[in-house]
């Protein structure tokens, strides 16, 4: 039995890990739901104070919140953190998705690891059931306990992590941990969300290589840039895998298809291109013409023909055109007046949960 503070009253559920146990309590001064962590083995002491420092550094909607740290008599410490409802990311429900939903989850999970680096933490055990989605739809990365600072000092003697989703580096018997850990374990993870399980080759020691086309095989259907990107997070060597930033980008891209909208201003009249109205041909009359088309993913040069420049530059055949610039039909050895100038401005559309 856990000797705890008396504002917090324990719900009699407790939740039972290899590293320590999960109390689910009440907070009675802030009247809110919270999860007290402890360690089973006081011995262990150093990986809840890891945890604890590497919580502190986040700031990240994707990541559990710590509320407060507790001097637990017998006990060690105590974290107390954000409460999340709910079922995890193992639970059948997450099976079998759609695209969009699909897209959905594995964008906030490479957001909150892309917090997670930025705050110089590597988790060292990202997996479906370290992650849950609270009741405003927002998923949350939690269970720190294997985290360590990154660096050349993130060293561990042995296996660390959880078979399946570890990284084949882990297996060596000195390994060094690098960012690159959780990106291949982000991969794992879309992997098993996009088809509900892992492949034999993931789980086996240590885990054979999927080849570069694995994603692609799924029936999700995704672009070949999509699918490529996450095949390349399980890349079997570290230094081949891309970044979460990276990764979150190219993710971006695709939740925000056919959601851009483009504004062209043509001498007063205003045009706009978006997933209604995808293309847009700008005539001078005699001296150039432009031809521009939405892709969902980008606004690209689709045809030119005779004096055009974006942004003083001659234009290519397929190129995406800036967010904002301006593109000239003229030379600049014309009169003002034989020149047309057409501002060119893309609306960047946000992601909502």
């Amino acid at each position: 039995m856990i000797n705890l503070p008396a504002r917090y009253i324990s719900t009699g559920v407790v939740a039972n890990g290899g590293m320590g146990s999960v109390v689910f309590c009440d907070d009675t001064h802030l009247e809110r739901r919270v999860a007290i962590k402890v360690l089973k083995d006081p011995r262990q002491r150093r990986r809840i104070i890891d945890e604890l420092q590497a919580l502190l550094k986040m700031r990240s909607k994707h990541v559990v919140q710590v509320y407060d740290v507790l001097r637990l008599e017998g006990e060690g410490l105590g974290i107390v953190q954000e409460f999340i409802s709910g079922a995890d990311l193992f639970d059948d429900q997450f099976k079998g998705l759609g695209l969009d939903s699909f897209l959905r989850i594995i964008w906030q999970i490479s957001a909150g690891i892309r917090d997670i680096h930025a705050a110089g933490v590597i988790h060292r055990d990202i997996k479906p059931n370290n992650m849950k989605i609270d009741s405003e739809g927002i998923l949350k990365i939690y269970d720190f306990g294997l985290a360590r600072d990154s660096g050349p000092t993130a060293m561990t003697r042995g296996f660390v992590g959880t078979q399946g989703f570890g990284a084949p580096e882990l297996f060596a018997s000195e390994p060094t941990f690098t960012e690159a850990v959780d990106v291949y374990a982000f991969g794992a993870t879309a992997l098993y969300i996009a088809s509900g399980d892992l492949p034999d080759e993931l789980c086996s020691v240590p885990p054979s290589y999927l080849g570069s086309s694995y994603f692609s095989s799924l029936p999700l259907g995704l672009d070949p840039n999509l699918s490529a990107v996450l095949d390349a997070c399980l890349s079997p060597n570290a230094m081949d895998r891309p970044s979460m930033d990276e990764v979150t980008a190219v993710l971006m891209r695709y939740m925000l298809r056919d959601k851009h909208q483009a504004l062209a201003v043509y001498g007063r009249t205003p045009r706009y291109l978006n997933a209604n109205n995808r293309s847009v041909n700008l005539d001078l009359k005699g001296v150039g013409s432009i031809g521009i088309k939405y892709t969902g993913l980008d606004f690209v040069v689709a045809s030119a023909s005779g004096e055009v420049s974006i942004n003083n530059r001659p234009p290519c055949i397929g190129e995406s055109l800036p967010g904002s610039c301006v593109v000239s039909l003229g030379d600049g050895n014309r009169r003002a007046t034989e020149r047309a100038f057409i501002t060119f401005d893309v609306s960047h559309p946000e992601i909502v949960l």
